[in-house]
């Protein structure tokens, strides 16, 4: 009879607790909302030109002055440079502070006050199988979410992997940060694998630490850019309006031009005419000016 009425007891229980349980567990979905409104402010778009093309990616702010972290196949070889935050607050005087090719990575500079800067994690403690969220800016969509799983690490060298993810990555989706659930930044998304589905990867964050601790920016960050070099060890600013006349000419928007079809006139890429001229987007409008890179100068 007692061992009965335990039974029931346990049974009853159960039944009590069990949507204050359901009602208590962490919603996933929930979680990434919430992310991504904490985060979003903390991503960036970044947009070179070099001598012939230009290229759009992703970044995010590391530090409130401005100092901010991406790939560096990004800005290797950038004639100009620009950086737009997600309020529409737009950057082209540019220190390129510190980069390390051989990982992939460069730290950027530019004049900012104030500004949101994302929380970075250890990604010593990922766990395969985890679920991880990544905001960048895919064929200059600005902002976009993605989720997915670490896969796997991969092992590149003795002394450097990368985590192989199942987030959907683009062309524009480099330096982007990838976080866990927690919103902190556990790596930065950096390559995907042509002609597989999902075969994408990400830097661990411990490396850019390693970067951050090897900069010295305590100092560096108050010269300007006029005051650096460049990638290509030129001592001028990455905005030299000499370096844009020489590379650009003007074209005025006609009816029924697209930048689809602007690209394949001038033979040059979509995301070259979004980087040149800061377009947010693939719109343009009857009468807008932009320009046009200049091909075999």
């Amino acid at each position: 009879m007692n061992k009965m009425r335990i039974i029931i007891f346990v049974l009853g229980l159960g039944v009590f607790l069990n949507p204050l349980l359901s009602f208590c567990a962490v919603d996933p979905e929930f979680s990434i909302a919430n992310l991504v409104k904490q985060q979003s402010d903390s991503i960036v778009l970044v947009g070179t030109v070099d001598k012939k093309k230009g290229k759009i990616g992703s970044g995010f702010i590391v530090r409130s002055d401005g100092l901010i972290l991406t790939n560096y196949h990004l800005v290797k070889n950038a004639r100009k440079m620009y950086v737009k935050l997600l309020n529409g607050t737009g950057y082209q005087r540019i220190t390129v502070v510190k980069t390390d090719p051989a990982k992939d990575l460069a730290l950027i500079q530019v004049d900012g006050a104030s500004l949101p800067a994302v929380k970075l994690g250890d990604s010593r403690h990922i766990e395969i199988g985890q679920r991880v969220v990544a905001i960048g800016n895919p064929l200059g969509l600005e902002n976009t979410v993605s989720d997915g799983l670490i896969s796997a690490l991969r092992p590149m060298t003795k002394t450097f992997d990368l985590f192989q993810i199942s987030v959907p990555l683009s062309s524009g989706s480099s330096g982007g940060p990838l976080f866990n659930l927690e919103g902190e930044v556990i790596g930065i998304t950096t390559a995907s694998l042509k002609g597989g589905q999902n075969l994408n990867f990400a830097i661990p964050i411990n490396y850019a630490k390693e970067l951050l601790a090897k900069s010295q920016i305590s100092h560096l960050h108050r010269k300007t850019s006029s005051d650096k070099k460049n990638l290509s060890g030129n001592r001028r600013s990455l905005a030299d309006p000499r370096d844009q006349d020489r590379l650009v000419h003007r074209y005025v928007i006609q009816p029924h031009d697209t930048l689809y079809t602007l690209a394949k006139r001038f033979d040059v890429t979509v995301e070259e005419l979004m980087a040149l001229n800061h377009l947010p987007d693939s719109r343009v409008y009857i009468g807008q000016k932009i320009k046009i890179p200049r091909k075999g100068d």
